[in-house]
């Protein structure tokens, strides 16, 4: 592996030039600098035909020559030539690199509102990351509890979490890195947070007084006041002239208050008229275009012109059968004439590590859908669910994937090989960047695969981690699974001992201690998951296992917090130990019944 992301194109010839690494260089933006303003061994040359990010790179007997039409082309040369001189020791092959991006916007969307509020030092940490891999977009999803919203001081008085000084610093970070940091506010569905609190109830749709609404009421002025003050408490401190305004999963559309003016209207106009509100005002308040989940739409394409001519919808699918009803809607955003980008997911939401053979097909298929019918962009998503227990090592190797992909997606995928050499690649980049070249992200792999061992398939979560989030007299899962239909002991004997066996060989290896500890938490949690499920199976005769299950949840839970509060705001962490001890409290009083 020459580079990562694999370029367009590279010629290797005969020879090797040397440039010796200052320790100044070790920093990406340090060594872009040095090069802007001259270093010895290293050209830089303008040519105006190239593309925004399209860049040259020569290497022969007379040193490195970097060609590019701007600066961002040149970051990503200087990126290349910082990865590769990292790699040789400062040894270059002779080589000719042609390169530019088959994806014009490549992202990254980091859920902050279901739990977990990453530190600023861990999202610049984060953005480090997705700057060597060349990406250029990043998101940080909000819904409620994770910003001091200056219009609303009072609801989040008492905890830590991200303020617009924080958002100026890292929006700056990120230009530097030529990342474009968009604005992520939902402003329709998924408004929970907001809600559940007695100033704001009233906005929501519902039926009965006393019920948790998630949906805004479109029809109410004071919804879109609500709206106007939480995009004047967020929106000034992006410089992007974009804002994500989610509106995804809207299911009180048609409902409730609003039900008979839908009927007439037809429920995808009521939404255009919401999403083209909202757009005006941000486009006339701060000159900024809007961003949308397409979720709620892309059943009813006779209303696609209804999409305002700025906007940029956001088509998302984790699964393998959304993955492939994909294909349609992009060829009908296509022929609309609607902007649009594929949005696939780490799928490290509801499953504690993930499940890597869905992620690897997901990722690859919105890839290859993009670059065939012409979305403009990817964003690879990150969500919470249940506190948001997964820890982020979890999610480094699907980033390295997309990253690939989204830049280069390579030879169309064949019948056969689910295009390995990139999943290789991209572990291989990943033990590099993090790990000291410990082979750590095969293993990785395998444990995040434990749920193909379970006895049913879940749709985006796994049956482990679902039984932890669910009390132990509550066996159905939606309309997904029952634990008394699942069998017996035996498929979840093989999950407790699968995950043991990987986690022994993960000991086995020389690596920093913290990241070991989170992997060792991750497996206890998947163990403590499918040990519940054989509980469940047969609860009567489940007295000694309830003992060994509060030990089990005694050793996890002061490691969750404190590791938790590493990378993390404190705040947030007791949503998912709430769920460990309401879970030791049900095994508490099972052990000692009589």
């Amino acid at each position: 592996m020459i580079l990562f992301p694999e370029p367009r194109s590279l010629t290797l010839y005969e020879g090797e030039y040397s440039l010796p690494m200052k320790e100044e260089y070790g920093d990406l933006v340090s060594f872009f600098r040095a090069v802007r303003a001259g270093i010895s061994g290293v050209r830089t040359d303008t040519c105006s035909g190239l593309e925004k990010e399209e860049y040259l790179i020569s290497v022969d007997q007379t040193g490195v020559t970097l060609t590019a039409s701007c600066d961002e082309g040149l970051f990503r040369a200087v990126t290349s030539l910082h990865q590769m001189l990292r790699r040789g020791g400062g040894r270059l092959q002779y080589m000719a690199i042609q390169d530019k991006p088959e994806i014009a916007r490549r992202g990254y969307m980091l859920d902050i509102s279901r739990g977990r509020k990453p530190k600023v030092e861990t999202i610049k940490m984060m953005l480090d990351f997705l700057s060597s891999l060349k990406y250029n977009e990043f998101q940080l999803y909000m819904e409620g509890d994770c910003f001091k919203y200056a219009a609303y001081p009072k609801e989040n008085a008492d905890f830590d979490c991200l303020t617009p000084e924080d958002i100026i610093g890292l929006d700056a970070y990120c230009r530097a890195r030529y990342i474009d940091l968009v604005p992520n506010q939902n402003s329709f569905g998924h408004m929970y947070t907001w809600l559940r609190k007695p100033d704001f109830h009233h906005l929501g749709l519902f039926g009965e007084p006393d019920e948790v609404p998630s949906t805004l009421n479109p029809l109410l002025p004071e919804s879109f006041d609500f709206m106007r003050n939480l995009y004047a408490s967020l929106l000034p401190y992006f410089s992007s002239e974009w804002v994500n305004i989610g509106l995804d999963e809207a299911y009180g559309l048609g409902r409730y208050q609003i039900e008979e003016y839908c009927r007439q209207k037809g429920k995808d106009v009521v939404f255009m008229e919401w999403l083209n509100k909202l757009s005006d005002h941000i486009r006339d308040t701060y000159g900024k275009k809007v961003m949308f989940w397409s979720d709620m739409i892309y059943n009813y394409p006779e209303s696609y012109h209804m999409v305002p001519k700025d906007a940029i919808a956001l088509e998302w699918g984790y699964e393998l059968i959304q993955s492939q009803r994909m294909t349609a809607h992009c060829i009908d955003y296509r022929n609309a004439g609607v902007r649009y980008y594929v949005c696939p997911s780490t799928n490290t939401h509801t499953s504690f590590t993930g499940r890597m053979d869905v992620t690897t097909f997901n990722i690859r298929t919105c890839a290859e859908l993009a670059a065939e019918y012409g979305a403009e962009g990817i964003l690879l998503t990150e969500w919470g669910g249940g506190g948001h227990p997964q820890s982020w090592i979890w999610s480094m190797n699907p980033i390295a994937l997309c990253g690939q992909y989204a830049w280069n997606t390579g030879k169309k995928q064949d019948g056969e090989s689910f295009k390995a050499e990139y999943i290789r690649s991209a572990e291989a980049y990943t033990d590099e960047y993090f790990f000291g070249g410990v082979s750590l992200s095969r293993l990785l792999y395998r444990m995040a695969n434990y749920y193909l061992l379970e006895p049913e398939r879940v749709h985006v979560c796994t049956m482990c981690f679902q039984e932890i989030t669910l009390p132990l007299n509550v066996t159905r899962y939606a309309h997904l699974f029952d634990m008394k239909d699942s069998g017996d002991d035996f498929y979840f004997d093989n999950v407790t001992e699968y995950v043991r066996r990987v986690m022994a060989d993960v000991e086995k290896l020389p690596l920093d201690e913290t990241y070991k500890r989170e992997i060792r938490l991750t497996a206890r949690m998947v163990e403590l998951g499918s040990e519940l499920c054989k509980l469940k199976l047969h609860p009567r005769e489940s007295k000694d296992k309830a003992r060994e299950l509060v030990s089990l949840i005694d050793k996890i839970l002061p490691e969750y917090v404190e590791l938790w509060n590493i990378y993390n705001y404190e705040k947030g962490s007791e949503m998912f130990c709430n769920h460990l001890n309401a879970r030791k409290s049900e095994l508490l009083a099972l052990g000692q019944a009589e």
